[in-house]
């Protein structure tokens, strides 16, 4: 009966993601360059603490690993980069509502991980690494990105992906998602 309800779970998140795949696959501009007036996102290693109970609290995939051992708990992976516009929507309209980041805090870790990032990042026992960046582009321009993004499966951005509580990968999902798209794709995960 729970392979069922698995079944289901997927057959119905299928039907959400192909209502709204909206992918960024371009940049916002001729140039790749972004308005400044968007939120900067959370650096991968920075510990970020939400400032107030309204705002996910996005963590690091080493801190996360490290909770894992004592309290586990599903993995939400918001993957994005500097210059992708709808990346900057979704922190501005979507993670910032309320009821989403208190969803998250309650039964995700959330990482924020740049897919261009240029340092290692060690995760289920592997080390991911980007050693095609050109550090002579600009830094909000396409570049290279990293391995671990790649090992998740992302090929657009912004881009979600779900891990259930023994740090395996469930799903990647594509494009941006408003408050009222993401919310069932959670419950739905969380379930899983």
């Amino acid at each position: 009966m729970k392979n069922l309800h698995s079944h289901i779970y997927l057959l119905l998140l299928g039907a959400i993601l192909l209502a709204g795949i909206s992918s960024c696959n371009s940049a916002s501009s001729s140039t790749g360059e972004v308005s400044e007036a968007a939120p900067k996102a959370v650096a991968t290693n920075d510990i970020a603490k939400p400032a107030g109970p309204n705002q996910i609290a996005w963590m690091s995939f080493e801190e996360v690993e490290k909770k894992m051992k004592k309290n586990p708990k599903k993995i939400f992976v918001d993957v994005y980069t500097e210059w992708c516009g709808p990346c900057k929507m979704m922190d501005r309209n979507t993670f910032s509502n309320p009821d989403i980041a208190k969803y998250v805090n309650d039964n995700f870790y959330a990482v924020k991980f740049d897919a261009q990032h240029t340092e290692e990042i060690k995760f289920v026992g592997k080390t991911f690494a980007n050693p095609n960046y050109d550090h002579s582009r600009p830094k909000r321009s396409r570049n290279a990105t990293h391995q671990l993004s790649a090992a998740m499966g992302v090929r657009a951005f912004p881009t979600i992906v779900f891990f259930n509580e023994k740090m395996e990968m469930m799903q990647a999902v594509p494009g941006y998602k408003t408050p009222q798209q993401l919310q069932p794709l959670l419950e739905a995960y969380n379930k899983i």
